[in-house]
């Protein structure tokens, strides 16, 4: 159980692609432009600022097709895709970023759940089961 709550609180970060070609399967973050946000509405939804996504594949200059998993719109409200494929033209891109764990942040988090269970675990072992541990009388008499 611990592990599961260390792995479900890992922290990610995003940097930068510069490569024109990112590799296929990389986990990234794509921000469209304003105009790309208009153009790409009725594929992806009205102001979605944020897609993320798989690399599915690249056309050099012309697009990037993603496997997406989820869209971010301008106020921050998340959509979660099941990896439908949209194709974005490059001029609808404002830049591509990979996704990679953050480790430190990571621990962190990992650090401070570890923490909080064992003190649940010692606050529980303090209260005890609420018997002190004498007979109460109601017993069979001998």
């Amino acid at each position: 159980m611990a592990a599961s709550a260390v792995t479900s609180g890992a922290c990610y970060r995003y940097t930068p692609i510069d490569s024109p070609s990112p590799a296929l399967g990389s986990e990234v973050r794509l921000r469209l432009t304003d105009a790309g946000a208009i153009t790409m509405a009725p594929l992806v939804g009205n102001r979605i600022e944020v897609v993320d996504g798989h690399i599915s594949s690249v056309a050099d200059t012309s697009s990037v097709t993603l496997s997406v998993t989820g869209t971010i719109d301008r106020l921050g409200s998340e959509v979660t895709w099941k990896g439908e494929q949209v194709v974005f033209p490059r001029t609808t891109v404002a830049g591509l970023e990979r996704r990679s764990l953050d480790k430190g942040k990571s621990y962190l988090v990992g650090g401070i759940t570890a923490g909080l269970i064992a003190a649940v675990g010692i606050g529980f072992s303090i209260s005890g089961n609420g018997s002190s541990g004498q007979s109460s009388g109601t017993g069979t008499p001998k």
